[in-house]
Order: C-alpha cells, then sequence, then structure tokens
C-alpha cells in the first residue's frame, strides 16, 4: 500500500509508476543484474530510506575515465561521438578503448556498426 496515496497517483497519472508495489523488487534485480550488492532498507518513524554501497572504479587517466562515463550513459556510443563529446582526436579515443580493453574494464559486443559497449564490474 502507498504511504501518501494521493502522491502515489499523482506519479502514477504522470506515468513515473509502472505498478504498485514492485519498486523494492525492480531495485534488488537491477542490482542483481549490474551485479552490485543489494541495498539496504530501514524503515522506522522517521521515513523510509534506500542504502546503497558505493563502488568506485578507479581507472587511470582522465580520458578513460570520460570514456567509460559516457559508455555508461549511451552503451552504443560510437568513436568519432566519444572524440568530439571528449574533445580529443579519435586515434586517442581508440589508443584508450584498446588500453580498457586489455585490463579487462570494458568490452565490444556485437559488430561494429550495430553493436554495443559493455562495462565489466570487478567483483
Amino acid at each position: 500500500m502507498p504511504y501518501n496515496p494521493l502522491i502515489a497517483n499523482a506519479f502514477f497519472r504522470a506515468g513515473l509508476i509502472e505498478a504498485w508495489g514492485r519498486g523494492i523488487y525492480k531495485i534488488i534485480s537491477e542490482c542483481e543484474m549490474f551485479g552490485v550488492a543489494p541495498p539496504k532498507f530501514n524503515c522506522d518513524f522517521s521515513g523510509f530510506m534506500v542504502e546503497f554501497e558505493a563502488k568506485v572504479e578507479k581507472v587511470s587517466g582522465k580520458t578513460s575515465g570520460k570514456i567509460l562515463e559516457l559508455m555508461k550513459s549511451n552503451s552504443s556510443i560510437t568513436i568519432p561521438e566519444l572524440a568530439l563529446e571528449i574533445g580529443v582526436t579519435e586515434r586517442s579515443i581508440e589508443r584508450n578503448i584498446q588500453n580498457l580493453q586489455k585490463e579487462g574494464i570494458i568490452q565490444r559486443i556485437g559488430p561494429a556498426k550495430g553493436g554495443h559497449w559493455e562495462i565489466i564490474i570487478k567483483k
């Protein structure tokens, strides 16, 4: 049951809620899908809190870090788009991608056209 039915109904009508009572299950399944520890849920008189474990990936180089961030937000991003967004040459992007692949941080899934990048989460 929603804590505040009026607010829940407004979110539902705005298309921000898929179905009632699925939020916690969806959070847990998304965490499992990305290999992240499930969050801790706490409910008391002050309210409801969801606590996620911070996971920091250490990557050397400013360009490599920017590449990873852009790949996280758009897994289908191309090398020319990366170069334009970061402000370096395509060759620089290619070198950084090769290094990230050698380190086992990213991998290419599918062909050059129509494929996507996958960031590998090390446990």
